[in-house]
């Protein structure tokens, strides 16, 4: 309201309140009422001068007169958060839902004084109270979203900002918002949608480079999103978290003459950083540099030479490149000089089954448990150096012994049940399976685990389908999650509903083998044979050279 128009409003108001009073017209209220409305227009105009201070002055007097108004105490509590008094805009807002209980503005009031005095979960009450007494308030929605975000209520924050941005349609910043967090639950799609609308509106806001990037490469664009990544870090030279991801996309494509001067710039910035390192002699093998790459990876282990971390990161860089009697020697040596150190002995097995020397990784791990006989974490290494060495039944003596001490670990339970089926044994992967979902009977990893091994062996079906159900409904957009309710769709014969589900699969993980295999299943199925023999091309491309994917790409006509 503008100050002419305020003087107005406040010679108006005073007129009228005099003249019902003389004619009788109507209830001329408690003494001093007058004198209240007088001193509250008096402040809401010092308020609009700026005088923020005075404003208060006279707002206190005339709660004095007036101490129950509702208005009075929310203009104070309004008055005082503009002039960073959080306790006191709190005190207020509080007082005003004492005389008007669920009142919107009071709630939003409160939830904003408490946000900004860092007591973030005791907002989120009152906020949603606001929001949903008064859902036509963009300003509450908006208020609401932030704090769900610090309390990363992703869905909370989403909802809150699609409310905002149909509110007011022309906010570029809740649609950036909207897009980010679309973008984190993973709705790539609709995160698009609502970055172009941002875009159209504000096309030169910060930060919005990265996120189109970080949208195109999670569709399946990366040349697109490379170049994105490219022209953000123009603007943004210092943002080292880009330059990483930038450098891993050029990786992944094999651009590795491009990625190499950008690690060293985040290396020469980051000296003492293990990832740095690490990531730039990762890239000196890929080129060739070996000796760089040596003198990087030296570099990183010197950061702290009893640190078997970083002799591991050694061991995963050099096993990629084919130096595995390097990473082998290395990791020997660390232990050698240790002698009597159990991390030594668990850091030679698992290098030794990195570089696939699995008998000899049983039998490091197998020292490993001799040297702590109750420690449980030489016995899980063993275990799993047995199940990739495909020693079925070793590997399960040894997860029977780990439940026999720790009888609630549901991912051991989980394991378990991986090396039954691949053992054969069908009937004790679902019993172990039905034992993880009696411990933890809410956790999505356990209702996909046995609802995809029922469906995969065709045994209850509908059971599997209400588990499916319910991991879905805790995490929609989880790939592996859509690969296992789409294969069961194929198992029902519902072969378009599978189609749709692991076509989605495959954008939301990026290309897993296995779902490459069952989306061509699928397309067999409907008769399609040269999407069909694609995804078992992909299939033999992304893993290793399945028999039974070779078998079927023969087999497409």
């Amino acid at each position: 309201m503008s100050r002419p128009v305020l003087l107005i409003a406040i010679v108006l108001a005073l007129s009228a309140s005099r003249v019902a009073a003389a004619a009788g017209d109507v209830d001329s209220g408690p003494p001093g009422r007058e004198e209240a409305l007088r001193r509250y227009l008096q402040g809401r105009y010092l308020e609009q001068t700026g005088a923020t201070e005075d404003a208060l002055g006279e707002y206190y007097r005339a709660l004095t007169l007036d101490p129950n108004s509702l208005s009075l105490l929310l203009r104070i509590s309004e008055a005082a958060s503009r002039k960073g008094e959080r306790q006191r805009a709190l005190e207020f807002a509080d007082r005003a839902l004492i005389v008007a209980p669920g009142n919107a503005r009071a709630n939003w009031l409160k939830g904003a004084a408490l946000f900004q005095m860092d007591r973030v979960p005791e907002a989120l009450a009152p906020l949603q109270a606001a929001f949903a007494a008064d859902s036509e308030n963009a300003e509450y929605a908006k208020t609401l979203a932030r704090v769900a975000e610090v309390l990363d209520q992703v869905e909370l924050m989403e909802r809150a900002y699609a409310r905002a941005v149909w509110l007011d349609p022309e906010d570029s910043e809740s649609w950036f918002q909207l897009a980010a967090t679309q973008a984190r639950r993973g709705d790539f799609g609709a995160a698009d949608s609502s970055l172009t609308e941002s875009l159209e509106l504000n096309p030169i806001r910060p930060g919005a480079m990265f996120l189109q990037g970080w949208i195109r490469e999670s569709m399946g664009f990366p040349d697109e999103a490379i170049e994105l990544y490219q022209r953000h870090l123009a603007v943004h030279t210092n943002d080292m978290t880009t330059r990483r991801r930038l450098i891993e996309l050029l990786a992944l494509r094999k651009r590795f003459r491009e990625a190499y001067p950008l690690a060293q710039m985040v290396t020469a910035a980051r000296p003492k950083d293990p990832d740095a390192l690490q990531m730039q002699a990762d890239l000196a093998y890929a080129l060739g540099r070996a000796k760089e790459g040596e003198q990087l990876l030296a570099r990183m282990r010197a950061l702290d030479p009893n640190e078997p971390g970083f002799v591991a990161r050694s061991v995963l860089v050099l096993a990629q490149h084919d130096r595995g009697r390097e990473a082998a020697r290395l990791a020997t040596s660390w232990s050698a000089a240790r002698p009597g150190d159990l991390r030594g002995l668990m850091l030679t097995a698992r290098t030794l089954a990195t570089v696939g020397q699995l008998d000899s990784a049983a039998t490091r791990a197998r020292l490993a448990v001799a040297a702590a006989p109750d420690s449980t974490e030489p016995r899980r290494l063993l275990a799993q150096v047995l199940r990739e060495a495909r020693r079925f039944p070793e590997a399960e003596t040894e997860m029977s012994e780990l439940l026999r001490r720790r009888p609630g670990d549901v991912a051991l339970l989980l394991d378990l049940g991986i090396v039954r089926e691949e053992m054969g044994d069908i009937d004790g992967a679902i019993a172990a399976g039905r034992d993880a979902l009696r411990l933890q009977p809410q956790v999505p990893q356990v209702l996909n685990f046995l609802g995809y091994l029922l469906a995969d062996h065709s045994r209850d079906l509908d059971e599997a389908e209400g588990l499916l159900e319910r991991a879905l409904a805790r995490d929609p957009d989880n790939g592996a999650f859509l690969d296992s309710m789409g294969w069961l769709y194929f198992r029902r014969g519902r072969l378009e509903d599978a189609r749709r589900l692991l076509e989605r699969s495959l954008v939301q993980t990026g290309g897993d083998p296995v779902i490459h295999e069952h989306l061509g299943d699928v397309y067999q199925a409907l008769h399609l044979s040269a999407l069909a023999r694609e995804q078992y091309r992909l299939s033999l491309a992304a893993g290793d050279a399945n028999p039974r994917v070779k078998t079927k790409l023969q087999a497409v006509r």
